[in-house]
């Protein structure tokens, strides 16, 4: 799969849905459990060029909107708010996803929280 294209399409349909306020917040402990190649996956769940069914395509961008909020809330807390280096727009998010799949392509059994700090 080539990830560029597949990273904009990603962050197109996310920047297309992120006003979803129906989107179920996820449970506390879900990211304690995520694991890297479940990331993954929900990312893939959400290119629509892949997912065809529009209820599972919805509801895999609605919940790699809360992933991908949370991340940039995290690395915004631990390294100081600065849009001007992590925006919170569609360049910042295609940039985010793209640093996620970098550190979790290696090692999908890896927890999520952990694959976080390595992204600087």
């Amino acid at each position: 799969m080539k990830i560029r294209p597949f990273v904009c399409s990603l962050a197109l349909c996310l920047g297309l849905s992120a006003p979803n306020a129906g989107a179920e917040p996820a449970q506390g402990d879900e990211m304690e459990r995520a694991r890297c190649s479940g990331i993954i996956d929900l990312f893939v769940a959400a290119d629509p060029a892949l997912e065809k069914d529009e209820q599972a395509l919805a509801a895999a961008q609605d919940r790699a909107y809360v992933f991908l909020m949370w991340a940039h809330g995290y690395l915004s807390g631990r390294d100081g708010i600065d849009f001007a280096r992590r925006p919170l727009n569609q360049d910042g998010i295609t940039a985010l996803v793209g640093e996620i799949y970098a550190v979790c392509r290696n090692d999908e059994a890896r927890l999520f929280l952990d694959a976080m700090k390595e992204i600087r």
